[in-house]
């Protein structure tokens, strides 16, 4: 578990400093096409891997829209909505739209699919989680509510692509994580670059250095690397847990932007993120005492029962 964890706050990382790349992309490569692009090479970079480590790979045409449906839920979709939305909202509120992931997760488990259990700690740590990323962020980020509503009905749909992703993405299991993350990436690119040659027009674009190295980073640290890591953590943490993630990257965002750029570090920031962290490690169940309880109560009720 120890692991899971680890792989968790580095996704978390990865996926918080790529809302700082998507503002460098957007300034000369527009949505589609920078989506397009970077989920291209992030492909090229996994199916390096792919070949190398001699994965099997499905070759069923079910398993092939399996996994455009999941690379549409991912980074064909709310990847691509985060930027469209992006570019009308500021990056903080983005992050906090953003990070309701977990609670649509949760929401499409219970009324859905069923497939976990909701537990009581769980819906704690939604709530503290989803606190902290505001504390974090800032109140003042929520003052942009209602400026560019467009943008921000865009992000927030983004997060329910994200919290669907974790629970469809559950089909995968007995797949390679690479191969899952190559084959929704290259399937989520064919359909972006649909997309960006007819609204877009690419071939007119003159692209900065700086935009092209952030979609690059981007394309393989965060649709690249993470992606690995993300399929695994929806395999072993289940869909909520795998889309606690929501807080993590809104956090981490915030914690980069103050150490790279050198933003104020101030005491809300240190609550919201020790918040953040209560937040995932209740919905991971990684809370000893929450767990020494609810064991307490399982065998006093077993008690009871027998009496």
């Amino acid at each position: 578990m120890a692991f899971e964890i680890a792989a968790l706050l580095f996704v978390g990382m990865l996926w918080g400093a790529q809302f700082g790349l998507n503002k460098v992309q957007l300034e000369t490569i527009p949505p589609f096409t920078g989506a397009a692009m970077r989920l291209g090479i992030a492909a090229l970079f996994l199916w390096a891997i792919v070949a190398i480590r001699r994965d099997h790979v499905p070759m069923t045409i079910k398993s092939w829209r399996d996994f455009t449906i999941q690379g549409l839920l991912t980074s064909g979709g709310p990847g691509v909505m985060v930027l469209w939305g992006q570019q009308y909202i500021a990056s903080a509120l983005a992050a906090i739209l953003n990070s309701t992931t977990p609670i649509f997760a949760t929401l499409v488990t219970y009324v859905v699919t069923r497939h976990e259990r909701i537990s009581g700690q769980k819906i704690l740590g939604l709530v503290v989680g989803l606190g902290g990323v505001i504390l974090v962020v800032g109140m003042d980020a929520l003052k942009g509510v209602d400026k560019g509503l467009l943008g921000q009905i865009i992000v927030m749909l983004s997060a329910l692509g994200y919290g669907a992703a974790a629970v469809f993405g559950r089909r995968f299991g007995s797949i390679s994580p690479v191969v899952t993350a190559a084959a929704a990436n290259s399937c989520s690119c064919i359909v972006m670059s649909v997309v960006a040659l007819l609204i877009e027009r690419p071939w007119l674009l003159l692209p900065s250095t700086r935009s092209l190295t952030a979609m690059t980073v981007s394309g393989v640290l965060c649709n690249g690397i993470a992606v690995i890591l993300y399929y695994r953590l929806i395999r072993t943490l289940g869909s909520i847990g795998a889309s606690s993630l929501g807080y993590l990257k809104a956090a981490f965002g915030v914690l980069v932007g103050c150490l790279v750029i050198g933003e104020p570090f101030t005491v809300a920031i240190v609550t919201g993120l020790c918040a953040v962290m209560v937040g995932v490690a209740a919905i991971n169940e990684q809370l000893p005492w929450l767990r020494r309880t609810s064991a307490s109560r399982s065998t006093t009720t077993v008690t009871e029962t027998r009496a």
